[in-house]
């Protein structure tokens, strides 16, 4: 494989992986901006949702109502940390400087 073709599928792993991102972080929207409005659980412990799992992300995640137009109620936080992984790899990867092999 050749080095243009790494960069180009680095590259396009870092792109999938914002876009995957950008789409958890909206999925976290969906289920805890509800949540955050009318219940009063504040944005710093909402976040904490986000990452982890615990008795008050659980107990949030039961009183949204999914009054949205997608009726998403759950959260799924290992869908945080796969395109975490695949965010940071692809970046990690297009950012690393390229090795020339001597000859």
């Amino acid at each position: 494989m050749t080095r243009t073709i790494a960069r180009r599928l680095a590259i396009g792993a870092a792109g999938l992986g914002l876009v995957a991102f950008t789409g958890v972080v909206g999925w976290w929207w969906l289920v805890f901006g509800e949540v955050i409005a009318t219940a009063g659980l504040s944005v710093p412990d909402a976040l904490i949702c986000m990452v982890g799992t615990s008795d008050l992300c659980s107990l949030a995640q039961s009183l949204c109502k999914s009054s949205h137009f997608l009726g998403i109620r759950h959260y799924s936080v290992e869908a945080f940390w796969l395109a975490s992984l695949v965010l940071a790899a692809g970046a990690a990867v297009s950012v690393a400087p390229s090795r020339q092999m001597s000859r």
